[in-house]
C-alpha cells in the first residue's frame, strides 16, 4: 500500500436526477516530510471526527511524537475546522469501530483501547490484535478484534472471553451484529478446479462462543468450475448497517465470477442490479472488479448486490478495488479503494478532474444504484465512517488532492495524509464547539457475547 494519509469529510451530498456535490468544508493534506498513512476513521456522539493511522513525521500544526511506525489519533472538530489534538500511540492504527453506547474501540500495533464517547478518555487497553488488526464493536461494551486468522471477544472490562480461529487462508475482516450477538469473518481460500487454481471468498457467521452459525460462498474449486465462474474472488470488507443488515465487499478478476451467483445457492443466479456500464460486469479480461453485496445476518442468505469497475475509452474494463465499506441507516451504501484510470466520476463531483486512477469514493442507495461517484487523489481510501451529520473517509495517496480550507495544501513527501468533508443530504452543516459528550452508561443487548 502506497504510505500516506487520506482525509476526506464531505461536506453536502445533494441527488437531484445525477448527482451533484454541495460545496465541501474541508480538502487537506496531513503529515510532515515524511510518509504518513490513515487507515481508520469514526464519526463520535458531538459530530467530532477521529482519524487513525501511522506517521512517518509529525503534523505542520500539531506536535506528536515522531518516529517512522509511530501511530496516531486526529482528532478534528464536527465542522472539520480544527485539529483539536493529536493522541500519539507506539504503534499503527489500523481500524476503528463506534459501539452502540458511543465508545469508541481503535486497534493496531498497540493492541486495544477503548475510548469514551468524548474520544479523549482511555477506559480501557487490551494486548489483543496487533498491526493490521481490524475491529468491530459488540454488545455490552465488548469488541471483537480479528488479527491474522483469530478472532478474540474481549469484554467491557478488557478481557478476554473467548478465542477462535478461521478457517480460512486469507482472512479481511470482522463484523458484529450486535443485537443477534453474531461474529463475521470475510476472507479467501485457495482452491484448485479442474485443470487450475482459483480463489474462492467466503463469509463465515459464529455465535459468541465461536460456534459457526452458517457459511456463505465458499464454494469447492470443482464447484466454481462446474458452473464456468473461475474468476479469483477475495471478501476485503464487511460492515453491519444501521439498517440492520449485513454487507460485504470483496473483488473479482473478472466477470465470470460466483459472486454472480446467490451466497448460498451457486447454481441460482443473484439478480444484481445493472445500471449502467460501471455496474455491468461485460467486456472484461482478469482485471479485479468490486463487489457489494447484502446479506441476512440471520441466515447468510442474498439479498442484493450489484458490481463496479472502471471503463477505458474502448469500454474495455478496468480495475477498481474495494477498501472501505459502510451503510448508514437508510441503507446507503458507501464503498471507497483504489481504481486504476477511468473510474465513474458524477457531474459536479469534488475531485476527480484529474487523468489516471486514484482513490475512488461512492454511494449507493438501498437498491444498489450508484448515486454519487469521485475518485480524491491519486491513492486509496482505506476507511469511511458514517455520522448523522458528515460521512468521513480516510485513506491513502500523494497526488492531485484539491485542498480547501487545508491545514496543509501541499503534500510533505512522497506521499501524505489528505481529507475531504460534506454533510449528509439533510443535515444541518456542522457547527464548531467546545462542548463535548457526557460518557452513556453500556447499552445491554440480548444474547451477549460470552
Amino acid at each position: 500500500m502506497t504510505r500516506c494519509s487520506v482525509f476526506v469529510v464531505l461536506a453536502s451530498l445533494v441527488v437531484a436526477g445525477a448527482a451533484r456535490a454541495q460545496t465541501p468544508i474541508l480538502s487537506t493534506w496531513f503529515g510532515g516530510p515524511g510518509e504518513d498513512e490513515l487507515t481508520a476513521a469514526a464519526v463520535l456522539e458531538d459530530g467530532s471526527i477521529l482519524l487513525g493511522g501511522v506517521q512517518g513525521a509529525a503534523e505542520q500544526k500539531v506536535r506528536t511524537a515522531r518516529g517512522s511506525g509511530a501511530g496516531m489519533l486526529i482528532h478534528l472538530s464536527p465542522a472539520a475546522d480544527k485539529v483539536l489534538r493529536v493522541q500519539p500511540f507506539k504503534g499503527p492504527v489500523s481500524d476503528m469501530d463506534v459501539g452502540p453506547a458511543g465508545n469508541v474501540y481503535a486497534v493496531g500495533g498497540f493492541g486495544l483501547v477503548k475510548l469514551d464517547p468524548t474520544g479523549k478518555t482511555v477506559l480501557f487497553r487490551s494486548g489483543t490484535g496487533g498491526a493490521g488488526a481490524r475491529v468491530a464493536a459488540g454488545p455490552n461494551g465488548s469488541a471483537v478484534v480479528l488479527y491474522g486468522k483469530s478472532v478474540t471477544v474481549v469484554d467491557g472490562r478488557g478481557q478476554r472471553s473467548g478465542t477462535w480461529g478461521v478457517a480460512g487462508d486469507y482472512v479481511e475482516d470482522v463484523a458484529c451484529d450486535v443485537a443477534n450477538g453474531l461474529v463475521f469473518a470475510t476472507g479467501f481460500d485457495n482452491k484448485r478446479g479442474h485443470k487450475g487454481p482459483v480463489q474462492v471468498a467466503f463469509v463465515y457467521a459464529y455465535d459468541g462462543s465461536g460456534r459457526k452459525a452458517w457459511k456463505a460462498y465458499a464454494w469447492g474449486g470443482l464447484e466454481v468450475d462446474d458452473q464456468g465462474l473461475m474468476a479469483d474472488t477475495r471478501g476485503y470488507r464487511l460492515a453491519m448497517g444501521g439498517d440492520g443488515k449485513l454487507y460485504v465487499a470483496g473483488e473479482s478478476a473478472g466477470g465470470n465470477t460466483m459472486w454472480s451467483r446467490r451466497a448460498q445457492n451457486l447454481k441460482e443466479k443473484a439478480g444484481l442490479y445493472t445500471g449502467d456500464k460501471y455496474q455491468h460486469a461485460y467486456n472484461t479480461a482478469s482485471n479485479h472488479i468490486t463487489y457489494i453485496g447484502r446479506l441476512d445476518p440471520k441466515t447468510g442468505k442474498s439479498e442484493g448486490g450489484t458490481m463496479l469497475l472502471a471503463r477505458l475509452p474502448s469500454s474495455k474494463g478496468n480495475t477498481i478495488r474495494p477498501r472501505a465499506l459502510a451503510v448508514d441507516a437508510a441503507g446507503k451504501i458507501y464503498v471507497g479503494g483504489a481504481s486504476a484510470s477511468y473510474p465513474p466520476v458524477s457531474e459536479e463531483a469534488f475531485g476527480g478532474q484529474f487523468e489516471g486512477g486514484g482513490a475512488f469514493f461512492c454511494i449507493f442507495d438501498s437498491g444498489f444504484k450508484r448515486l454519487y461517484a469521485t475518485k480524491f487523489c491519486g491513492g486509496t481510501t482505506a476507511a469511511i465512517a458514517v455520522g448523522r451529520a458528515a460521512i468521513v473517509a480516510a485513506g491513502a495517496g500523494g497526488q492531485n488532492l484539491t485542498p480547501l480550507n487545508a491545514f496543509r495544501k501541499e503534500p510533505g513527501g512522497k506521499a501524505d495524509g489528505w481529507a475531504v468533508v460534506l454533510t449528509r443530504p439533510g443535515a444541518p452543516p456542522p457547527e464548531a464547539t467546545d462542548e463535548t459528550p457526557k460518557a452513556q452508561p453500556e447499552h445491554r443487548l440480548p444474547l451477549p457475547l460470552r
